[in-house]
């Protein structure tokens, strides 16, 4: 296949793809019609299997079935249970069990609808970004085939509609920076519709969980440092006051107020009260949801309890610590549904393909290595580096337990970019053709060979034990010193004592690397 240049300096200054490149071959309708069937068939395959919630289903859910059935005996909540985060992904979800039920089917379909369109919507990025079919269908492709994604498409959370939005958001983003250079002479002030579509789309990523607003976040710098590199012929202070008189408003309008509409928007119906009265005043809609969101920013704030699960950051690229969603055996109650066998296991765990994670840590650096050849941001690298810089690094410094390697999800499209970058940028000889054929190979034989423990399917121990490997050092931290104060009455008096115990660790992670 004819793979045109990946890209080119435009002649205002800033690299980005011709029309020409632009312009989708056969094989790109072919390439993109192909992955997202496939992407779209196995997230599809067996996705009522377990048939009861699992994880964290347990509260999205049912919020999701309150909120568009309203019915305790049905969904298993009342009006007062609390929630922690913003409503969209829960409506979302919610129509999906509109559609078809409280069941597994039903409350699983939105989230196998929304991994399927963001394969889609990571070729359409990729394509534009790379000017590379190769490059669009190995980058899609291999987020089709990622673990974590997968397995976040078949499963009642909230993360799936993250990276969702969040690459939309990019790829409206690109058509607005190309629209910009290509229309510049006729385009008003507020005529931006793929930038507001891009706010749209950001905002929709905030109202489903707040780690959204680190994509809104990427995408306002990204636009700041475009649109000031887009008058480099003249010297920084004076490319600043261009953009503060001719673009800043249109980036306040598109990518801070449409967002925040649209964050407000989700919240419609879902906060009672008041509409005459003055906002501040008890019983209003405006008082009832800043009460709510103080109530969310203090849940969050100052969440202390540990969870077996948990991770810290750093580790997440590494694959340390999966989370496991569902488990069964002959001893679990209940016990693996049919066809399964006495002494089978059937899991569903959360984590990441290794052939993607761990080369694509070596491809990032790549891509940084690229950037700081040219300190371009106007290149694809750019992106790629924003993207996955907002969007994983402020987890390394958040000091808040209970955070798990699924909050990763919204970098894994950028990491799958770097990789289809790498291969954009290898050549077409015959060693590159093998080394993407053989790389792409190996990241579908690992997918196959883990199938069973990403779909809860019941397998014999000796196969499941298989696929631990030697990720099986779960040793709990040993207990450490701590003091408790006793209070007890002696002798008819109060009295108050310290005493030396030993800390309990069962609510804490393993230390070493544990798959189980």
């Amino acid at each position: 296949m004819k793979e045109a240049t990946p890209v080119i300096e435009a002649t205002d200054g800033i690299v980005m793809p011709t029309p020409e490149q632009r312009k989708w071959s056969r094989a790109d309708y072919i390439a993109i019609t192909l992955v997202v069937l496939v992407a779209g068939f196995t997230r599809l395959l067996g996705i009522a299997r377990p048939p009861q919630l699992i994880f964290d289903e347990t509260y999205y859910a049912k919020d999701a079935c309150w909120y568009v059935n309203a019915s305790e005996s049905l969904c298993e909540r009342g009006p007062d249970n609390p929630e922690v985060h913003p409503p969209l992904g829960k409506w979302l979800i919610g129509i999906g069990i509109r559609l078809f039920g409280f069941d597994s089917f039903g409350w699983r379909i939105s989230s196998a609808v929304a991994g399927t369109a963001t394969v889609a919507l990571l070729f359409l990025l990729a394509r534009r970004l790379f000017a590379s079919t190769v490059a669009a269908t190995l980058s899609s492709g291999l987020l089709a085939f990622d673990f974590l994604h997968f397995v976040q498409s078949r499963t009642s959370m909230l993360d799936i509609f993250v990276p969702l939005f969040g690459v939309a958001g990019f790829y409206l983003l690109i058509l607005d920076r190309e629209r910009m250079i290509e229309d510049a002479p006729s385009r008003g002030l507020l005529d931006r519709p793929w930038r507001l579509g891009a706010g749209a789309c950001f905002g929709a990523a905030v109202a489903t969980k707040w780690s959204g607003g680190l994509l809104l976040l990427a995408a306002l710098a990204l636009t700041v440092v475009w649109e000031i590199a887009a008058h480099r012929e003249v010297s920084w202070g004076t490319s600043i006051r261009r953009f503060l008189r001719s673009e800043s408003l249109s980036v306040v309008m598109f990518l801070m107020i449409v967002p925040f509409l649209v964050y407000l928007l989700s919240y419609a119906g879902r906060v009672q009260g008041s509409w005459t009265d003055l906002p501040w005043k008890e019983g209003t809609v405006a008082r009832n949801l800043w009460n709510h969101h103080e109530y969310m920013l203090d849940f969050h704030k100052n969440l202390e309890s540990t969870h077996s699960y948990q991770s810290p950051a750093w580790s997440w690229l590494l694959l340390k610590r999966p989370v496991s969603y569902y488990f069964c055996s002959d001893g679990t109650s209940p016990p693996c549904p049919a066809p399964a066998k006495p002494g089978d296991y059937g899991e569903v765990f959360a984590t990441g393909n290794p052939f993607v994670w761990w080369t694509s840590i070596a491809a990032l650096g790549y891509v940084a290595y690229r950037w700081s050849r040219s300190r371009d941001m106007r290149g694809p690298e750019g992106l790629l580096l924003a993207g996955f810089g907002f969007s994983f690094l402020p987890w390394l410094v958040l000091g808040r337990p209970a955070i798990f390697i699924f909050y990763l999800l919204p970098t894994i499209p950028f990491m799958c970019l770097a990789l289809g970058y790498v291969a954009s940028r290898i050549g077409r000889s015959w060693e590159a053709t093998a080394a993407i054929a053989i790389f792409s190979a190996a990241t579908l034989g690992a997918f196959a060979f883990y199938y069973p423990l990403l779909t809860g399917k019941p397998i014999p121990y000796p196969q499941w034990q298989s696929r631990i490997w030697v990720f099986d050092h779960c040793d709990k931290p040993v207990g450490g010193q701590a003091t408790a104060t006793i209070t007890e009455t002696v002798n008819g008096q109060i009295q108050t004592r310290v005493q030396e115990t030993t800390s309990d660790t069962s609510g804490l992670p393993p230390t070493g690397w544990c798959w189980i």
